[in-house]
Order: structure tokens, then sequence, then C-alpha cells
């Protein structure tokens, strides 16, 4: 057998495992090709342990329930995304009213005379003037 067409029969042994019934019918040449070196049959053995932990594998039953649960996950999470992008609004937006409030009320009407160091505080400098 020559390098392409073991390449194709290593390709056909890891896609449809060892059994020579699994193989497509075009290709159930090249199983018998392999089942006739040695070196083939050592790659038949090794799929054959393979198939027969995947044949012993038993599925979980489909759930009825699942894509109910998925989609309830889904609107929970839509919630919360929504609830947290409410709560950020309403806190930039006290800020926002707290900032204005808060440099208004420092101007006293009629004057130019800043009383912000009443809201922010006093700085070390203003401290010793």
């Amino acid at each position: 057998m020559n390098t392409a067409g073991l390449e194709r029969a290593r390709e056909l042994l890891s896609a449809y495992g060892a059994s020579r019934g699994r193989w497509p019918e075009s290709e159930r040449g090249l199983h018998d090709l392999l089942s006739q070196s040695p070196e083939g049959r050592a790659w038949l053995a090794e799929a054959a342990v393979l198939d027969l932990e995947l044949d012993a594998f038993l599925p979980r039953p489909a759930d009825p329930l699942r894509p109910a649960r998925i989609l309830k996950a889904a609107r929970a999470e839509a919630g919360r995304r929504r609830m947290v992008r409410w709560i950020s609004l309403a806190y930039a937006a006290s800020m926002v009213l707290g900032l204005s409030l808060g440099y208004g009320l420092s101007m006293e009407p009629g004057t130019d005379e800043n009383h912000g160091g009443f809201l922010i505080g006093t700085t070390v400098i203003e401290e010793f003037l």
C-alpha cells in the first residue's frame, strides 16, 4: 500500500472506526488492505478499543424542560443588565444634579464672591493667609 493509501486509511479509521461495516462501501477495500498488514492490524486493534469505549457510552436522555430553563436564565440575565443600566443612569444623574446645585449655591446672588470653599473646603495655603 502506498503512502497516500495509508493516510486515507488512517483518516477513514479515525472517522468510522475499526468495524468494516461502518466504512463507506467504496472504501472497504482499504479496510481489507489494512487487515492484511501487521501495521494495519495494530491500527485496527487501537481503533477497536476506542470503538468499545464509545459504544459503551450512554448519553443522558433528552430533557424536554432544558430549552425553557435556558430561556428563563437568559431573560433573568437581560433583566439584571437592564436593572444595572438604570441604576448606573440614576447614579450619574444624581452626581450631575448634586454638582450643579452645589456649584450654583456657592455663588451669592448679586455678587461675584465665590463661597466654594464652604462646600468643597479650604486649601492649606488659604488657611495661612
